[in-house]
């Protein structure tokens, strides 16, 4: 009899125990899934855009945008068109500008300079902290001038 009754009690600990490290992973597990809930709002709200402009289709995508941590701000940017030559200065035709009436060139283009489909990035100087929106300006494909706007 006193052995069943200790099976019996080993038993129920051994569920207990089984119980509540089920219940601990899914509490990390409910932790680490809100935290990526908030890594994907943040990552929203630097959403990809696209514009056409005239026969030229382009998409900019922030890659990195840390205000105040002395990183640089990149986009990625790609454009597609079948009719236009894609032989821009990107250095010169795009202006990142703030909340603050700053504007600012970039400092590097690492696409190419010509063709019909080109991808690169962007590169523009850290920015100051505090910086609630960035406007991105594109003058001069095909002959049209876009922003891009994120709130940050």
């Amino acid at each position: 009899m006193n052995s069943k009754i200790f099976i019996i009690i080993l038993f129920v600990l051994a569920g207990a125990v089984i119980f509540g490290t089920s219940v601990k992973q899914k509490q990390e597990t409910s932790t680490n899934d809100s935290s990526k809930i908030e890594t994907n709002e943040q990552t929203t709200a630097l959403f990809s855009q696209s514009k056409t402009m005239g026969a030229v289709e382009v998409e900019v995508k922030p890659v990195s945008i840390s205000m105040g941590q002395g990183k640089d701000i990149v986009f990625e940017v790609s454009m597609n068109t079948h009719s236009v030559e894609l032989n821009y200065d990107y250095t010169q035709i795009a202006t990142l500008s703030d909340d603050r009436g700053n504007s600012y060139k970039p400092t590097q283009w690492t696409g190419g300079n010509s063709g019909h489909h080109l991808k690169g990035e962007l590169i523009f100087a850290p920015f100051p902290e505090n910086t609630k929106q960035l406007t991105l300006t594109l003058d001069g494909v095909d002959n049209k001038s876009e922003d891009l706007t994120w709130q940050l």
